[in-house]
């Protein structure tokens, strides 16, 4: 089968995604420091759970079985879970430790970076307690306090359409159809996924997003979108000029514009005119789909 990589780079809109350990009674968002600023961010293990998540919640995918290795502790998937009966494995890959054969692993198909946020974290508390229900018990509340953080955030996923379905450790390859309609469920599920956190449910659906099927894998627009604040309108706007930069450069003579789409929610961001191509969300994601059918029938 020929190469190919497809590689989406989302924005999305949310608060407070990914909390760390925390001290005394203080949660403490996941944090990383950046030309002087903190900001916030959620791993690329939380966003590859609510895809799973997603797809299981919409398509009734079921969880591979576990087991933990006497040795070391590990929790693995059991030697019987296979790309062909479980998904979640041909997704994110393993490592399967077998008697007498070492270790076997084949490294995920679907990747993530982390979600970063796009504006800097202010030091944003809130203080909080259980007071109705101390109040119910004649008892003293217990007081707590949350960072928050409201921002727009960005991550990039990737997925190897020519090693999706197939699995050479165990000489296993599925049928076209099959590895089409995996890889056209795993676009479904990012264009709705949502996170459930402390109580609430954030949105984590796309209101910008960009990329396509290239020839070359390669995370094209990981860390190349940039938004600003239009002071005039309080409305965003995303950086043109260095996603044309980005546009503008080839391979093997053929621009990365011509394998790219862009995506946008409407309404929203202050220069999406800027954009001439762009399309609504749901007709990106259509048209990917259809590039996805295209590549696994053209192989």
């Amino acid at each position: 089968m020929k190469k190919g990589g497809l590689t989406l780079t989302i924005i999305f809109e949310a608060m407070s995604l990914n909390y760390g350990e925390g001290v005394g009674n203080i949660s403490e968002l996941k944090k990383l420091s950046r030309e002087g600023y903190s900001l916030t961010y959620m791993s690329r293990q939380a966003l590859r759970y609510e895809l799973f998540k997603t797809l299981k919640n919409m398509f009734g995918m079921q969880d591979a079985p576990l087991t933990p290795t006497k040795e070391k502790g590990v929790i693995q998937f059991k030697e019987e879970a296979n790309i062909k009966d479980y998904e979640e494995v041909d997704f994110f890959g393993y490592m399967k430790t077998l008697k007498g054969k070492g270790a076997l692993t084949r490294s995920a198909v679907v990747k993530f970076s982390p979600a970063i946020s796009l504006e800097p974290y202010y030091n944003d508390l809130e203080f909080g307690s259980n007071k109705n229900f101390a109040d119910r018990s004649n008892s003293d509340p217990n007081i707590f306090q949350l960072e928050q953080h409201y921002s727009l955030y960005t991550y990039t996923v990737t997925i190897d359409l020519d090693r999706l379905g197939k699995d050479e450790n165990e000489n296993i390859e599925l049928d076209k159809k099959t590895r089409i309609e995996r890889a056209q469920k795993i676009l479904e599920a990012l264009k709705v996924m949502n996170r459930e956190i402390k109580g609430r449910i954030e949105n984590l659906n796309p209101i910008f997003v960009i990329g396509g099927i290239y020839p070359v894998k390669n995370p094209f627009f990981l860390n190349r979108v940039k938004i600003c604040l239009d002071s005039s309108t309080k409305r965003f706007k995303i950086n043109t000029e260095l996603i044309n930069s980005v546009l503008n450069i080839s391979i093997n003579g053929i621009s990365i514009k011509d394998y790219t789409h862009i995506g946008l929610l409407k309404g929203y961001w202050e220069n999406e005119k800027e954009f001439e191509n762009a399309k609504d969300i749901n007709t990106f994601f259509k048209d990917i789909k259809e590039g996805v059918q295209e590549f696994y029938e053209s192989a």
